[in-house]
């Protein structure tokens, strides 16, 4: 059986730095997979799609009996084939990880269609990518897990309000983490931190997890469980990333030509 996790993400660079370093298999579509990262960022560019949204995230996780008798290669062939029915269009990359006894997929896509140049929005509704999962295994003659045991991505409260069309509180915390990351002067740790409670939102690190508190209700979540964009090591290595450009411009300043009178 295999179980997917669908989530956005406004850094496709963070995402991605975060699915290769642990990835015992990796594989793209529409790009190459050493390059994945520029070339994406090529085509948003090309396009002229940098703000907001960048990339598109699922991870397809099946149980161990079937990780172990798969193994890596296999499942990783398998994400691929899930990508390719979302987002044919699309650039795509594929990280397979072993840390856990669920192997699992991270799947990126770029949000931007190689043809036409617009962005792609029908991977977020949850059940489109569930169904596709779901006639994928059937083709491969894998069990399909219940809807009702080991699809709800929602509670029940939280369906109803996305149905009404509110924002859950969860997702209230991913946009102000997402409108923090998008200002580029926040470069350390510490202004992330900083910006969130400015906006309402504690940081509480314990080891390597962190937990978001909406001080508005008293509500707490830890970043695995927005998705992996909001992990403190992949909100890290965007920041140093960040601080390290920010650094080499200040050591190589841009030479101006001499003023003319």
């Amino acid at each position: 059986m295999a179980t997917v996790k669908v989530s956005t993400t406004i850094s496709c660079s963070r995402a991605i730095n975060y699915a290769e370093k642990r990835a015992e298999v990796k594989d793209a579509y529409n790009c190459e997979i050493t390059n994945a990262k520029q070339e994406m960022a090529m085509v948003r560019e090309m396009y002229a799609k940098t703000d907001g949204i960048q990339a598109h995230l699922i991870i397809q996780a099946f149980s161990p009996e079937e990780s172990a008798q798969l193994g890596a290669e296999k499942i990783n062939q398998l994400g691929m084939e899930l990508a390719q029915a979302i987002a044919p269009d699309h650039q795509i990359a594929i990280y397979t990880h072993i840390d856990k006894e669920h192997f699992h997929n991270h799947i990126v896509i770029n949000s931007v269609n190689l043809e036409t140049g617009n962005k792609y929005h029908q991977h977020k509704e949850f059940n489109h990518v569930k169904g596709l999962n779901d006639e994928l295994l059937k083709q491969h003659h894998l069990e399909i897990v219940q809807p009702q045991k080991n699809y709800e991505k929602l509670t029940s409260a939280e369906v109803q309000m996305q149905r009404r069309g509110k924002s859950t509180w969860k997702q209230d915390i991913r946009t102000k983490i997402d409108e923090v990351m998008q200002d580029r002067s926040v470069s350390s740790y510490e202004a992330f931190r900083e910006r969130l409670e400015e906006r309402g939102i504690k940081v509480h690190d314990r080891g390597k997890n962190v937990t978001y508190e909406l001080l508005e209700g008293n509500k707490k979540v830890r970043g695995n469980k927005l998705g992996s964009s909001y992990e403190r090591e992949t909100i890290q290595q965007e920041l140093v990333s960040r601080d390290l450009a920010k650094q080499k411009i200040k050591d190589n300043p841009l030479k101006r030509p001499p003023h003319s009178v």
